[in-house]
């Protein structure tokens, strides 16, 4: 089994997207302390979603498959490492999204965020301080 650290998956490829049940068994791993058994991780999921336990395996199979997960066997038992951080994937899909539905412009983006009348002026205090704090660094 290689190590964590020799295993490199490239975001930068399109069908490195995960679907939203395969995101949403990604988020119930990056929260929970790794290894995560099967019986642990169905249990955590079932929580919130009518899932069943072989749909879960499923999911589990196809994430490791495509490198996102890692799987070991104790015994009978399978447990579950995520090779993908959270933050890279965040940073990968923000990226994605930025790129198709605002050009590249980031500040397309911005303009979009602060024109929603749903924000408050909490959300536009704290938007101003990121800007800020991220013009300061240049």
């Amino acid at each position: 089994m290689k190590k964590e650290e020799e295993i490199k998956v490239d975001l930068k490829e399109e069908n490195m997207k995960l679907p939203d049940s395969e995101l949403f068994i990604m988020q119930t791993l990056w929260k929970a302390e790794p290894p995560v058994g099967t019986g642990k991780i169905v249990e955590l999921i079932t929580q919130s979603k009518d899932w069943s336990r072989s749909t879960i395996q499923v999911l589990l199979a196809r994430l490791e498959e495509r490198g996102f997960l890692r799987m070991e066997k104790q015994g009978r038992l399978k447990y579950y490492s995520p090779l993908v951080k959270e933050e890279d994937y965040r940073f990968k899909e923000t990226h994605s999204f930025v790129k198709h539905f605002y050009h590249n412009s980031y500040k397309k983006l911005i303009a979009s965020l602060v024109q929603d009348q749903h924000l408050s002026d909490e959300d536009y205090d704290e938007l101003l301080t990121i800007i800020q704090q991220a013009k300061e660094r240049e």
